[in-house]
C-alpha cells in the first residue's frame, strides 16, 4: 500500500496527460452527422460515398480489389475504364447494389441522365435493406431528373429521400 502512495507523484502527471490527450482526440472526431445527400449527387468530384462500401470481407476480396481500382480510375476521370471494372464486378456478383449505384454516378458524370436513372433504380431494387444506399440512389435519380426536365421524377425522388431520412 505504501508503494502505491509513493509512486503517485510520478504517475499522476502521466494520467493527467493521458486524460488531456483523450479529451483532445474526442474533440477532433466528427460529430456523426453525415453530409447532406442533396448535395452529394451534384458534386462532380465527390464519388466516394460511405454507402458504396457495404461489405469488406475476405469473401468479397476480388470484388473489393475491382472496386478499389474503379475508385482510382474515377479519381483520374477515366470513366470508361472505371465502368469496365464495375461491369466486371457485376459479372461476378450481379446483385451487388453498390456497383449499380456507382454506374449511376458514372452515367451522371458522362452526361447520360437516362442511364443514371436506370442504374440507380436497379441498385435500389437490390438495396432494400440499405436505406443509406437507397437515399444516395434517389439523389442520383433526382439529379438526373433535373437534367431531363422530368418534374415528376424529381418530385418522386425528393419524396423518397425525405422518407428514407426517417430511418
Amino acid at each position: 500500500m505504501l508503494f502505491l502512495f509513493s509512486s503517485l507523484p510520478r504517475v499522476l502527471p502521466r494520467v493527467f496527460f493521458l486524460l488531456l490527450f483523450a479529451i483532445f482526440i474526442n474533440g477532433c472526431t466528427t460529430t456523426g452527422e453525415t453530409p447532406q445527400i442533396d448535395n452529394l449527387a451534384e458534386e462532380a468530384g465527390n464519388h466516394k460515398f460511405d454507402a458504396w462500401r457495404l461489405e469488406r470481407s475476405a469473401q468479397f476480396e476480388a470484388i473489393n480489389v475491382l472496386l478499389d481500382e474503379a475508385d482510382i480510375l474515377m479519381e483520374k476521370q477515366a470513366y470508361d475504364a472505371a465502368a469496365d471494372k464495375l461491369e466486371r464486378v457485376l459479372r461476378i456478383r450481379p446483385d451487388y447494389a453498390p456497383a449499380w449505384s456507382r454506374l449511376s454516378w458514372l452515367a451522371l458524370q458522362t452526361d447520360r441522365p437516362k442511364r443514371a436513372v436506370e442504374m440507380a433504380r436497379r441498385s435500389n431494387s437490390l438495396a432494400y435493406a440499405w436505406p443509406e444506399l437507397q437515399s444516395l440512389n434517389w439523389a442520383f435519380i433526382r439529379s438526373a431528373s433535373k437534367q431531363l426536365n422530368d418534374q415528376a421524377g424529381y418530385d418522386q425522388a425528393d419524396q423518397q429521400i425525405k422518407a428514407l431520412k426517417a430511418f
